[in-house]
């Protein structure tokens, strides 16, 4: 179990990055689960990872629900229900994803720089079926995957509240499906209770004031940091990456 002092730390790190992802849409849910793993083995971090990004989520997508996309919604969950499936499954086999993430730092850059010529990562409805599958799979394993979604949020047909409406809601469905998984792999969350629900209550508050802030944040600023946030996270990969094999 947590110290004190390692659980306060939990705590404040939940307030501030909801706060991140409730302006921002997202790179909150990966600090915090980069902080809780120097606390914590991810067999640990992952699940409870899952549920305090879910009341975050929850409540960001709740105070901004009238402006969600739905069919995009319907869409994304019906593809993230069958990769949760198969990646509860495959989890049980240990599976080795860590040279995965290279690949989610190359379709971060690519989106953010690519020519215009080139194709983009912007799905229409139907595409968020694949966008679905594919963080519906990878959230077992990598556990904060707002950063692959947000490649599907750079677009000029959503405005700032749509945005971070919409993909809270698809991260809410997300966790939610990770939460059963981790349940039926046989993880206990009833001794994290209280550390658990102190980050819970941390996160509301700091999803509350983030989307106070949002409103007051000009659209082509929002749309500045969105990016920036990606980039800066990509490059965060690239160098974790590298320092992994290196040493």
């Amino acid at each position: 179990m947590l110290e004190l002092s390692s659980a306060i730390l939990l705590i404040i790190a939940a307030f501030g990055t909801s706060i991140i992802s409730a302006t921002v849409g997202m790179a909150g849910g990966t600090v915090l689960l980069s902080v809780m793993l120097l606390f914590l083995t991810p067999q640990f971090a992952l699940p409870i990872h899952a549920a305090n990004q879910l009341i975050s989520n929850f409540r960001r997508c709740w105070l901004l629900r009238t402006n969600i996309h739905w069919q995009f919604f319907y869409r994304f969950c019906f593809g993230a229900i069958i990769g949760n499936i198969a990646s509860t499954w495959l989890l049980q086999t240990a599976l080795d994803l860590k040279h995965g993430t290279i690949f989610i730092a190359a379709i971060i850059l690519y989106s953010v720089f690519k020519p215009k010529k080139l194709p983009s990562f912007v799905p229409k409805e139907n595409g968020f079926m694949l966008v679905g599958l594919l963080i519906g799979f990878a959230g077992m394993f990598i556990g904060a995957t707002g950063l692959i979604l947000g490649t599907c949020f750079i677009r000029d047909d959503m405005d700032k509240e749509h945005i971070l409406a919409t993909q809270g809601a698809m991260q809410t469905f997300n966790h939610l499906g990770k939460i059963l998984g981790f349940l039926w792999l046989g993880f206990n969350y009833i001794p994290w209770i209280l550390p658990l629900g102190a980050m819970m209550l941390a996160s509301f508050f700091g999803t509350t004031y983030g989307v106070s802030l949002v409103r007051k944040i000009p659209d082509h600023i929002f749309r500045i940091c969105f990016r920036g946030i990606l980039v800066l996270s990509a490059l965060s990969i690239i160098y974790k990456w590298i320092k992994d094999i290196a040493y």
